[in-house]
């Protein structure tokens, strides 16, 4: 009985360590990589909060774009992202 509780809790210790190292991986380590590809490309961008992001300034950003929508230039990134081209104003 006390092998089956030993197996029980190494299984459930390498379950919470690949847990962790998943969340760690999906919350830390890949935000960062894709920061720096797109500070590499020019687009700096505000500092993400812990668990919002930029969701809030994106938002804003878009209902910006929607009251003053006048495509009348073919740069249609600016009208669909307009928060690309404030971040990269910066």
């Amino acid at each position: 009985m006390e092998e089956v509780a030993k197996v029980f809790i190494s299984l459930a210790l390498l379950g919470a360590f690949g847990l962790f190292f998943r969340l760690y991986n999906a919350l830390v380590v890949k935000p960062k990589k894709l920061r720096s590809i797109m500070r590499n490309q020019g687009i700096s961008g505000p500092l993400p909060s812990l668990l919002l992001g930029n969701i809030k300034e994106i938002k804003n950003s878009q209902s910006k774009a929607v009251k003053n929508s006048s495509i009348d230039t073919h740069n249609c990134a600016a009208a669909f992202f307009p928060f690309f081209e404030q971040w990269r104003n910066k």
